[in-house]
């Protein structure tokens, strides 16, 4: 196992997985100080009886709850005053976010704006400008998970924040709330976890502490994401929240985004998943590191492929090994969609004459170490779907 000299790692979040989650709510908020949460999630949420059954968690309790179940696929700051002044209005001292998306960052922004004052949330866009805790927030997965729940990042009225005390104080995951959803949207889900989780595991950066995260996470997504998709078994279902929310711990606290930055990038440009564009480039961007000083590839193989063919595979091999078995999940899931799923970014729609827009929004990020050349040497082979390093 690989030991740096010096490393830092930070997770204030707790994770409640598994039946009858949801009804320790209760004890769990009053362990925040907290006795009055407001619930926020959406209407299609809402529709299969999903709030109802955590507030149904609450019966016994003693606790009032506030539902506001009708957050839109864009969340404005008129929005956010209004479930402010609710909030504030009837008392809440809490915040429980059901789902993902727009209902996160929802709830995120909303934590900014109760900790403070309305006009904090501008003061307070950026990297590490929040500084102090804020009120208790939990995160209740669903099926709309987008992978950045448990992450310190959150984005809001066209203003992005990063910080620790954005990542959820709780996540909890009960299998009556993992509905089954689109193959495409669990599929991006889970790829975003993936690459957020095979980036850590790798990078210069990584430490045993990201790898107590990214490990399981990445073997969790291995064992069950194709079962997943051809039956939706609810065990499956529950494996691939719980690696969300662990791959949003470990991107939390890994510099290295480089297969981030881009499958972002392509998403929005292709109009695709940005799970989905992030799993096309995943490999390109393996192969474009495998030689590159302090990068830990051949380490993947194991929680990839398991330990069986980790230790019958010849160390100097080991490292192509697990690209290319990326490779067969890429095509696994194709054929599991029957085509739906592109391989290549020019599957995927993407017109060659746009990569380079892709590699400059890419580079934008200040947390990137890398350049637009570096971005387009990995776009020009996930565009063609040739190969960076041969497997031979």
């Amino acid at each position: 196992m690989f030991f740096p000299d010096n490393h830092e790692f930070r997770c204030p979040v707790k994770i409640n997985s598994g039946n009858k989650a949801l009804e320790h709510l209760p004890v769990e908020l009053a362990a925040l100080n907290a006795d009055k949460p407001l619930i926020l999630t959406v209407g299609s949420v809402a529709g299969k009886g999903l709030t109802r059954k955590i507030t149904g968690a609450f019966k016994d309790s003693g606790i009032t709850v506030g539902v506001f179940d009708n957050i839109p696929p864009v969340a404005d700051l008129e929005l956010l005053r209004r479930l402010a002044n609710i909030y504030r209005d009837t008392g809440c001292d809490s915040i429980i976010a059901v789902g993902g998306g727009t209902v996160a960052d929802t709830a995120k922004a909303l934590d900014i704006v109760v900790s403070g004052r309305p006009e904090d949330l501008k003061k307070f866009a950026g990297n590490a400008e929040i500084t102090n805790p804020l009120k208790p927030l939990v995160l209740v997965s669903t099926s709309s998970g987008t992978g950045f729940e448990t992450s310190r990042f959150a984005a809001f009225g066209g203003m992005s924040f990063s910080s620790l005390f954005l990542m959820p104080n709780l996540v909890v995951i009960d299998p009556r709330m993992l509905v089954t959803g689109k193959a495409e949207a669990v599929i991006s889900t889970s790829m975003i976890a993936l690459a957020h989780c095979v980036e850590a595991y790798v990078c210069p950066a990584k430490n045993p502490l990201i790898d107590t995260y990214a490990y399981p996470a990445i073997q969790f997504i291995g064992e069950n994401l194709i079962d997943v998709v051809k039956s939706g078994n609810m065990k499956g279902r529950l494996a691939l929240a719980n690696a969300a929310a662990m791959a949003g711990v470990a991107f939390s606290n890994t510099p290295e985004v480089m297969i981030h930055e881009l499958g972002w990038a392509a998403g929005d440009i292709s109009g695709h998943y940005h799970g989905i564009c992030m799993v096309i480039m995943l490999p390109y961007a393996l192969e474009y590191n495998i030689d590159r000083e302090g990068y830990h590839m051949a380490d993947l193989l194991l929680p990839i492929a398991g330990s069986e063919i980790y230790a019958g595979t010849a160390k100097h091999l080991r490292a192509i090994k697990a690209i290319n078995s990326i490779y067969d999940i890429q095509h696994c899931l194709q054929d599991v969609t029957k085509g739906s799923i592109p391989v290549t970014l020019k599957d995927a729609g993407i017109a060659k004459e746009a990569l380079h827009d892709m590699a400059k929004a890419a580079v934008r990020n200040e947390r990137g170490k890398f350049t637009t050349d570096d971005c387009m040497v990995i776009l020009e082979h996930a565009w063609e779907g040739k190969p960076i390093v041969s497997s031979g």
